[in-house]
């Protein structure tokens, strides 16, 4: 079986898309719409930030957050194919005691979705305009997947802004190719783009390869509903393209690690079918200060698998 075989074997069920709260239609630029979810008072917002690249022409990026509650940020970032919705649960529990904002990264939900530089390192540097906007300047990062990825080059190139970091779901140093073949075959864009736009099947089929517990059905449709919306099959390929499509696109990440000089959490789950446990032995020795937590019968979307014990795990490590 070929590795485009593999990837199109996640194109094999079908749903019908449902809407849920804050997520039917595109809101103002600059509006503020506030909802609950769960009977938790939350807040969405879209605003415009203009980036002003030192070797570039300016350009305006738009970006779509939720937030809610109050007291120290935690930022959080969402992976591949999620949105700021994945993080709901984890929203809900620790908005009592903390100013939880979760992001659409670009190319994702109501974020920005026009071409240019998706690097993980130029997004952590866009993401840093935003919360500058935002008021933001120093914050707890959480992240899974490509979130991380990000989260990566944002914690260490810019360690002054993070508090502590909690850190999911994606390889350090070591990894197995075969269990990650889209990292290549997404370079093709029309390739990626053509899986990707089929995104009822798409999602469905990700989360029934990577998942050892059912995720809830109401949170499947209204992940399919975010990755449904206009251009996400696009941009998203971008991602791979930009990092995975030059040699010399990740040389930077192996210095990245020492640089994080303030507490670690690799909150890892056990059962992830594509990041078997060897891929983080050792892995705390890369960071001055980082300590492995493991998530207890969970494959790769822990945050909606075990949603209450990622909640606890990144609240006792944050009250630490």
């Amino acid at each position: 079986m070929t590795s485009k075989t593999v990837l199109a074997a996640f194109l094999t069920l079908a749903a019908t898309v449902a809407f849920s709260a804050c997520g039917g239609g595109e809101q103002q630029v600059g509006i503020t719409e506030a909802f609950e979810l769960n009977g938790v008072a939350m807040k969405s917002h879209l605003v415009d930030v203009e980036m002003q690249p030192a070797d570039g022409e300016p350009y305006t990026l738009r970006w779509h957050y939720v937030e809610a509650g109050k007291g120290e940020p935690i930022v959080f970032l969402h992976g591949l194919p999620e949105s700021w919705y994945s993080w709901h649960y984890q929203l809900e529990s620790l908005q009592s005691d903390y100013h939880v904002i979760a992001i659409d990264l670009k190319g994702y939900g109501q974020s920005d979705k026009s071409d240019g530089n998706y690097h993980p390192s130029n997004v952590a540097d866009e993401i840093l305009a935003l919360l500058d906007k935002i008021g933001i300047k120093q914050f707890n990062l959480v992240t899974h997947d490509w979130g991380t990825a990000i989260g990566d080059y944002l914690a260490g190139e810019h360690p002054d802004r993070i508090i502590r970091f909690v850190r999911m779901q994606a390889p350090l140093l070591k990894a197995d190719p075969n269990n990650h073949p889209q990292f290549a075959l997404f370079v093709d864009q029309d390739f990626a783009r053509k899986l990707l736009s089929e995104a009822d099947r798409f999602v469905r089929g990700v989360y029934a390869s990577r998942t050892v517990q059912k995720v809830p059905e109401e949170d499947i449709t209204r992940i399919i509903e975010e990755f449904s919306r206009e251009g996400v099959a696009e941009a998203v390929p971008r991602y791979f393209r930009d990092f995975f499509g030059s040699p010399s696109a990740s040389e930077g990440r192996p210095a990245l690690f020492p640089a994080m000089d303030f507490p670690v959490l690799l909150l890892q789950a056990d059962r992830d079918p594509a990041q078997p446990l060897w891929y983080f032995d050792g892995g705390t020795d890369l960071f001055p200060n980082a300590t492995l937590q493991l998530v207890k019968d969970s494959g790769h979307f822990s945050e909606l698998e075990q949603p209450q014990a990622v909640s606890l795990a990144i609240r006792d490590f944050l009250q630490k």
